[in-house]
């Protein structure tokens, strides 16, 4: 899988599997070199990659770390042999995804509503499975092995299916009326659960900084901001396409995708080797009151940081950076680069992508 994006990061593979509502619970390897575009940017040297528990040796050339502390933030890692990592206009910039990804319920794996029916009405997967014998002469358990298997009533509040739904956003079309086969109805959030469902069990995917999982006055170790900032530029201004971030920096994962943001790079008054930056992210939000609504729920964060490097005319080559002001605490714990397609599974053994596919019309 070809990631464009260029780093001397701790860059790491994940699985999400047995995820809460982010990678919790997840295992991780070491990452393969991620591509460079356009070469230029590219430095010759990059670090090495770290291993599930943040370790990892410096790679050929380098260790790929340094980097001085910028205007009220601490220092993070950065080129190699001050070479720029990739540069930056001055000025302020705008880039949004072609398609804007949608919101959904994110089904806490606390919660019941997938297989037990409510008010007399049958659940999610009650309806799949009767679907699936009648017109998929295919006799299933999906509601029985979620209950039985899959169910936590005591997992922590916020562990759920925040990164199957931030993937299901992206990359499919957001279901926006129910349909009947039958005698059975999938209403607009039935179809959305069975769809994210199928997004709960996929390949390793890239991830771009730390994952936090300490306690608030443990020292933070996330996506640095030039990372950050290169994920935009290629994957916001690039490809258009939105990527995932875990949008709190704390123990707690939040797996948002970030469809919008606006840059402004300012230079420093005395210092060429200092560019300002304020960036706002613009996500989508899984906290809906209505299992059927259609559309997006609009969320923004606001970040500042500092990059490093030198200035040449308007263009600023950057080799490391900060955060600062509150940005230091609060800012995105790590980035998550979306291919253009992914195979899709489900820790329920039950439930069958085809069948759901089926039933979506597609």
């Amino acid at each position: 899988m070809a990631i464009r994006i260029v780093t001397t990061s701790t860059i790491l593979v994940i699985g999400l599997v047995g995820a809460g509502c982010g990678v919790v619970g997840t295992t991780t390897t070491g990452g393969g070199e991620p591509d460079c575009e356009p070469v230029e940017d590219c430095p010759d040297n990059t670090g090495g990659h770290g291993g599930s528990d943040g370790s990892g040796g410096g790679g050929t050339g380098g260790s790929g770390t340094g980097g001085s502390g910028g205007t009220g933030g601490s220092g993070t890692g950065g080129s190699v042999a001050g070479q720029p990592l990739f540069w930056v206009e001055k000025g302020e910039r705008t880039a949004e995804a072609t398609r804007k990804p949608w919101s959904s319920w994110w089904y806490p794996l606390w919660e019941d509503t997938l297989f037990q029916g409510k008010n007399g009405e049958a659940s999610t997967l009650e309806k799949y499975d009767v679907w699936a014998e009648k017109a998929g002469n295919t006799r299933t358990s999906a509601a029985a092995y979620e209950r039985k298997e899959l169910y936590q009533p005591r997992a922590a509040s916020w562990s759920g299916l925040c990164d199957a739904w931030a993937l299901a956003s992206i990359l499919e079309p957001e279901p926006t009326r129910s349909v009947t086969h039958g005698e059975v109805t999938f209403s607009v959030g039935d179809l959305k659960a069975l769809l994210l469902k199928t997004y709960e069990k996929v390949p390793p995917l890239t991830l771009v900084g730390t994952r936090f999982d300490g306690e608030w006055d443990d020292v933070y170790e996330d996506v640095r901001p030039h990372e950050l900032h290169r994920v935009i530029e290629t994957e916001l201004i690039g490809r258009k396409r939105a990527f995932i971030i875990d949008e709190d920096a704390g123990p707690e994962v939040w797996n948002e995708p970030a469809w919008k943001a606006i840059t402004r790079v300012e230079k420093d008054e005395d210092d060429s080797t200092v560019a300002h930056v304020r960036t706002w992210l613009f996500l989508a939000s899984p906290h809906v009151e209505d299992r059927n609504f259609v559309g997006t729920i609009e969320d923004s964060r606001e970040y500042t940081y500092d990059l490093k490097g030198k200035w040449q005319g308007e263009r600023f080559g950057v080799t490391s950076s900060a955060w600062t002001d509150r940005s230091q605490w609060d800012h995105p714990d790590y980035a998550i680069i979306v291919p253009d397609r992914i195979p899709r599974g489900s820790h329920n053994p039950q439930i069958r992508t085809e069948l759901v596919d089926r039933i979506r019309g597609r």
